[in-house]
């Protein structure tokens, strides 16, 4: 599945017409995905090009025999301000609005901006950027809630990309704080959900599961992929 900025990837038939989509979509056969943020969502690291969402999309396929139509507007290095931008564009807003599934990867590169190569953190300018994250949020998730037909808005969480938990207590502190900060935001939004991934790649080898110093490779990607079908399945198990 090949990806690129800003452009929307059909990989299926045409959605069907005259299929409801104010019940959760588990139940039929072709459903629709857009994700939004940065390099995480865009797939970056994974040589196959397909990203946590690749996986996720699999997995559909594999264990529910559905297809996906994915629309992927991941950007690499975006923030959360440059995200809100590019809702502005209702090409992205309205495929968003009118998706089964949207997942956003969104403030690793706010979260990055206060801090030197994850060593060092001006905790001001952190905690400004945490309130500058969680209004952005916010605003975004406003943006692409479909008030007739609302699905559930999935929020992935931040990591920290140093393994090994000995090396990288304060990081981890720090990234436990902005994800609490990103519960909070979804606890207040209707239809919103968070996925956790700062626990999956903790004491694992990181030349097994990383690209670089950030992101994932096809192995960890797929650690991701499978902790939001998992979490996709179990919140559709429940309605």
């Amino acid at each position: 599945m090949k990806r690129k900025s800003t452009l929307i990837i059909g990989l299926s038939l045409l959605v069907l017409l005259g299929v409801s989509f104010a019940v959760y979509a588990f139940n039929s056969e072709e459903m629709e995905v857009t994700a939004l943020g940065d390099s995480l969502a865009y797939g970056l690291g994974d040589t196959s090009d397909n990203g946590y969402i690749g996986d996720v999309e699999k997995r559909y396929e594999d264990d529910l025999n559905k297809q996906l139509v994915v629309h992927d507007f991941g950007v690499p290095n975006d923030t959360s301000s440059d995200l809100l931008k590019r809702l502005n564009n209702p090409e992205i807003a309205n495929t968003a609005k009118k998706s089964d599934i949207i997942l956003i990867n969104i403030g690793t590169n706010d979260f990055l901006k206060s801090t030197n190569h994850l060593t060092k953190f001006n905790k001001e300018e952190l905690a400004a950027n945490e309130e500058i994250y969680k209004e952005n949020l916010k605003q975004i998730i406003r943006k692409i809630q479909n008030k007739d037909k609302p699905k559930t808005i999935y929020i992935l969480g931040i990591y920290n990309p140093k393994v090994k938990w000995s090396d990288s207590s304060v990081v981890n502190e720090a990234v436990l704080h902005w994800n609490t900060s990103t519960i909070e935001v979804t606890k207040k939004q209707k239809n919103t959900a968070f996925i956790r991934t700062d626990d999956l790649f903790i004491n694992k080898k990181k030349q097994a599961f990383f690209s670089d110093k950030l992101h994932p490779n096809e192995k960890g990607y797929a650690l991701i992929g499978k902790r939001v079908y998992e979490t996709i399945k179990q919140r559709s198990n429940e309605k």
